[in-house]
């Protein structure tokens, strides 16, 4: 792992045993769960910032249901279109993991060889992804300050998380890419119609935000109707979006009462060229 740098001085970091070190002596052990912690505390806003633990196992539980697998088929394909003979990939924002090895075995399918570090600020999302993946490198940090050199990374995935255009482009290599998904117009809209009197269909465009670094190649749309078969299930769906926090009772207690919601899946897959 020759990707990384010390989150005090930016110097690289070498593993020793399970360690890593920089050469000022700062230390980071690896996690008994098989994760690296690189989020310094007074980096923190917060005690534990990032998805909670219910937050990240519902999500797992309805992601490995099946339900967004043709996004996740879709970034593969975008995945193998961009890739050379050795590609290294940083997926920020990796929550749980599972973009990130489903990405891994597509590319293994295909005799590719990548080097993949999925990183993200909730520990407990880390902790999750170490659990179940073990054969990619998980890292506790922010996506606002990158624990990683410049110019280094071939491909940086960014599903559904915040955006820092200067910190993307500072780690990508000229030529590089940047891979980013977000929700479109209609996207779950059945379920905001059961939470909200009012619904409101405007939705996020990146490209506003990184012109400045990078160039718009092309979008690609993934859109289908998903039925989301048991209670269990649409209460996870509920609980790893926005809307849990944001949500009136009456509207969650009508969506709780559901055993089957037919909802539809509309995900915009941005890929942007750093510029030279």
């Amino acid at each position: 792992m020759g990707l990384l740098v010390c989150p005090m001085c930016r110097e690289e970091l070498e593993k020793e045993g399970r360690s890593y070190k920089c050469k000022n002596k700062h230390n980071y052990d690896m996690a008994k769960q098989g994760y690296l912690n690189l989020l310094l505390s007074s980096k923190k806003k917060s005690k534990n910032p990032g998805d909670d633990r219910d937050m990240v196992e519902s999500r797992k539980q309805f992601l490995e249901a099946g339900f967004y697998g043709k996004i996740s088929e879709k970034v593969n394909e975008i995945i193998l279109e961009l890739s050379e003979e050795e590609l290294k990939i940083l997926d920020i924002g990796c929550g749980e993991g599972y973009y990130t090895n489903r990405i891994k075995n597509c590319l293994e399918e295909k005799n590719k060889t990548a080097e993949i570090v999925g990183i993200d600020i909730s520990k407990e999302a880390v902790l999750a992804a170490s659990k179940s993946y073990k054969e990619i490198f998980w890292c506790v940090a922010s996506g606002g300050e990158l624990p990683v050199k410049d110019s280094v990374l071939d491909i940086v995935l960014c599903m559904f998380a915040r955006i820092v255009p200067e910190e993307y482009s500072r780690v990508i290599r000229d030529g590089g890419h940047l891979v980013i998904a977000s929700t479109g117009e209609e996207h779950l809209l059945e379920m905001k119609q059961v939470l909200y009197k009012d619904v409101k269909t405007d939705f996020y465009r990146p490209e506003k935000h990184l012109t400045d670094f990078f160039e718009l190649e092309k979008t690609v749309n993934v859109k289908y109707t998903e039925i989301i078969k048991g209670n269990e299930n649409i209460r996870s769906l509920f609980d790893m979006t926005p809307y849990k926090w944001r949500s009136p009772k009456d509207g969650v207690d009508k969506l709780y009462l559901l055993d089957e919601l037919s909802v539809t899946i509309d995900v915009n897959l941005d890929i942007f060229r750093k510029k030279s």
